[in-house]
């Protein structure tokens, strides 16, 4: 029997146990990205660096629907083994990754067929645009692979096991380390070794995790047609919020691209590092999401909403403390990042105004994440997003339209930063207040047993 872990012991041990093991192996991946980006940089080909900046925006679309299906499946597996229903859990977890591949398959042949109209509107043009093509096509078809693997970290997580949820893209990010010099310089295919490297390191994602779930945990039960369907019409209840709250952030990001490309390559290629710096400066914040969700859902599958409120409150601590390290070393090194990507001019820029002004507002992004893992598992996702989506049009169009007005880039990442804030701060007021009616609700249930 699958022991519930979570719903004993101290919620903030948990939630840095799980956020520290869930941010290692993301920003493995993260870190080299930016390798990738730097050792593109190192061709001195604007072009090509403005390429991998513009694909980014269209894979990210990517990413997002992949975590998405990865929360929902943590969802369902967390609270179906906080419940004690080993069974239900485990045939939740082969209809995810299922489910994982067919529906990737089926986005990527939507954005290629899309790809050249989804590159129009970022303004790609000449060589950059031909690179953007080339990479695009490399990376897009194993994009099923990818979220296989996604789904199965997820799963692993609401398992408890993190560690090996953190070794699958630990694993992929050394091999990318390792293989990216030799296939841009060695064998001079530039940004198509990057891609191919990527792209075979996505194919590792879902090795590596159909091999700990089935190899080690076995704890995938392939599901009859009926059962499929069956399981699918409850995944479906939180996977599509999830989708739809997780593609909230690349939406918002494509719009601030549209925005930066008016003002050239160097711009965009800025972008591009910024983008890098993001997940790789704030892949905690990232982490915390998924890593809190668990938590919650066993104790909530378990009846335990006063763990639940502290796990919330654990969760906002930890942001707060992060995110305020984290933009102190980014203000204090910004001058040595900019000289590691030899940037100039609108570049460096871009890389400046993000590391004084843009990074403070993820504390911000980070109360959205925390909340969405509350939302998500305390059966109201459609509220994480309509908050997500509304910070990422009504926060940001409007307010980056003022400010590039107003100011140009700089006023852009005033936009950007205060657009965060209204939507945080409701998100929390929100979330605690579903805890206190959730917890009314079960004292009332108790009373009345």
């Amino acid at each position: 029997m699958s022991k519930a872990v979570f719903t004993s012991g101290s919620t903030m041990r948990h939630v840095l146990i799980m956020t520290s093991t869930s941010a290692i192996g993301l920003m493995s991946v993260f870190f080299v990205d930016a390798i990738s980006l730097y050792y593109i940089s190192l061709l001195n080909d604007t072009a090509q660096t403005a390429a991998v900046g513009r694909s980014s925006y269209v894979i990210a679309f990517i990413i997002g629907i992949s975590i998405g299906m990865m929360i929902g499946a943590s969802v369902l597996v967390a609270r179906a083994l906080g419940a004690k229903n080993e069974s239900e859990a485990f045939s939740y977890a082969g209809t995810a990754i299922i489910a994982a591949f067919l529906l990737n398959m089926i986005i990527a042949i939507i954005l290629l067929i899309l790809r050249d109209p989804l590159l129009d509107l970022l303004n790609a043009q000449g060589e950059a645009l031909r690179h953007a093509q080339l990479y695009l096509t490399i990376i897009l078809p194993t994009t099923p692979f990818f979220a296989v693997g996604v789904v199965a970290m997820g799963i692993l997580r609401a398992k408890g096991d993190a560690k090996r949820a953190m070794s699958i893209t630990l694993i992929g990010g050394i091999l990318t380390a390792s293989l990216d010099p030799i296939f841009i310089f060695y064998f001079g295919l530039e940004i198509t070794g990057a891609a191919i490297v990527s792209a075979g390191v996505r194919i590792l994602f879902a090795a590596l995790g159909l091999y700990y779930l089935i190899g080690v945990h076995d704890m995938i039960r392939w599901p009859s047609v009926r059962r499929f369907f069956a399981d699918l019409k409850d995944l479906l209840k939180f996977t599509v919020p999830a989708i739809f709250t997780n593609i909230a952030s690349p939406f918002g990001a494509f719009l601030i691209a549209q925005a930066i490309t008016s003002y050239g390559d160097a711009a965009i290629a800025g972008q591009a590092v910024v983008d890098r710096l993001i997940p790789l400066a704030f892949g905690v914040i990232f982490a915390l999401s998924g890593a809190v969700g668990p938590i919650i859902g066993q104790n909530a599958g378990a009846g335990n909403m006063a763990r639940v409120r502290q796990t919330l409150i654990d969760g906002i601590k930890f942001n707060l403390i992060y995110v305020a390290f984290a933009w102190a070393l980014l203000f204090f090194g910004r001058n040595l990042i900019i000289d590691i990507y030899s940037a100039t001019g609108d570049m460096a820029l871009m890389i400046n105004l993000f590391t004084t002004i843009v990074a403070f507002s993820f504390f911000f992004n980070g109360l959205l994440f925390v909340t969405n893992a509350a939302f998500n598992n305390l059966g109201h996702p459609l509220w994480a997003t309509a908050l997500n989506w509304a910070r990422q049009t009504i926060g940001v169009l409007p307010f980056i339209w003022v400010g590039a007005y107003y100011g140009d880039l700089k006023g852009i990442a005033w936009g950007v930063a205060i657009g965060s804030i209204p939507f945080a701060l409701l998100a929390v007021y929100m979330a605690f207040g579903l805890i206190k009616a959730l917890s009314r609700q079960s004292e009332e249930a108790k009373i009345t047993q």
